[in-house]
């Protein structure tokens, strides 16, 4: 009788074997079915695997708000809010302190021309020509106060870009 076993790769015995073509390794009959059971195993985890895989991408799907980058873009809106509202603050004290110094310097021309209406109206000495200077003074200083010359506010408007990367990758079947 001709010999038609050979050495099992699990178990070393000389038995009757069969190939496997993934590993291409022989196993004897009880070694194959326990390797058979293996690999099912394997294939069910991966299976699980590509199930839990699914249910990320059905999340994603229903909570895109939650993405990584949704997150980077709040935290990007929060700093620039941040920022904003520091320079604003900035900027108010600028405004106030140079608001002052406008008042304060149209108060004084003030008081000069409120001198001289005084005095002209005690020594009754004026024209036309005096009331038409005293009357466009008043109209210079009604304006400079309402609407400072030196003070002026010039926006900028910057627009920030988010530039989104995509990546991809060839995948062979």
């Amino acid at each position: 009788m001709a010999n038609n076993t050979t050495r099992c790769s699990t178990c070393n015995k000389n038995k009757i074997t069969y190939p496997c073509e993934g590993c291409s390794q022989k196993f004897c009959l009880m070694d194959l079915t326990e390797h058979r059971q293996i690999l099912n195993n394997e294939l069910h985890h991966i299976a699980n695997e590509y199930d839990q895989f699914k249910q990320t991408i059905n999340e994603q799907k229903q909570n895109p708000q939650n993405h990584s980058l949704i997150d980077q873009v709040n935290q990007w809106e929060i700093k620039s809010i941040e920022n904003i509202q520091q320079k604003a603050k900035e900027y108010r004290e600028i405004l106030i302190k140079s608001s002052q110094t406008c008042i304060n310097s149209i108060e004084m021309k003030f008081n000069d021309l409120r001198k001289q209406i005084k005095k002209l109206q005690k020594e009754n000495e004026f024209n036309e020509i005096n009331l038409n200077y005293l009357r466009n003074e008043l109209i210079k200083m009604t304006k400079e106060l309402n609407n400072p010359s030196n003070m002026f506010i010039h926006q900028i408007y910057n627009r920030s870009l988010i530039i989104f990367h995509s990546f991809y990758r060839k995948v062979s079947y």
